[in-house]
């Protein structure tokens, strides 16, 4: 048997390289870094989940009126049969016939729950002969529910929308529409 001598390495440039590569793992401000980036996403994401579950208390009851406006003339034109919109005082919400509801906002529903708000609907009268139309404005043939026909069409109406606060609104739409022809 041959008998060698150790060997020693030489050291310089080529070992350093080598010692670095080898190296694995993160350092602690890598992994503080990838925390606090993660932490900011969270809170970006908690911050807009909470914005939009409370959404539809910012949505004006105006404009869910007119959804469901428009929701009750679609489901008139697509059914082929008249469908129906009241307004439902215990669930403060517009119900659509068929089970379709439009809940309104914290102002409306039960009294006990700090509801005081509600909408109602008019019945505009028709005009006479050739004769102009009665001022919608001052309508007072109230109606638990507007009608829809299968042509989308419906009897000239007003919805009155008393929120609890304030002035009471009265809109008159247009039979043909979801547009409001007067606000009062």
């Amino acid at each position: 048997m041959e008998l060698r001598a150790a060997m020693i390495s030489e050291t310089g440039q080529k070992n350093k390289r080598r010692l670095l590569q080898t190296r694995s793992g993160f350092s602690l401000l890598e992994i503080i870094l990838a925390v606090a980036v993660m932490v900011l996403a969270a809170g970006a994401l908690i911050v807009n989940m909470t914005t939009f579950l409370d959404f539809d208390e910012r949505i004006p009851p105006e404009d869910t009126l007119r959804t469901a406006i428009r929701s009750a003339r679609f489901q008139a034109a697509s059914q082929r049969s008249t469908a129906t919109l009241s307004y439902d005082k215990e669930a403060g919400a517009l119900v659509v016939s068929g089970g379709e509801s439009f809940p309104l906002n914290a102002n409306f529903g039960r009294k006990e729950s700090g509801g005081r708000g509600e909408i109602r609907f008019y019945l505009v009268p028709p005009a006479q002969g050739m004769g102009p139309f009665p001022d919608a404005t001052r309508s007072d043939l109230e109606t638990q529910e507007v009608r829809f026909a299968p042509d989308r069409s419906s009897s000239p109406f007003v919805a009155e929308i008393d929120s609890g606060q304030g002035a009471v609104q009265r809109f008159v739409f247009d039979p043909f529409s979801s547009l409001v022809r007067n606000v009062q």
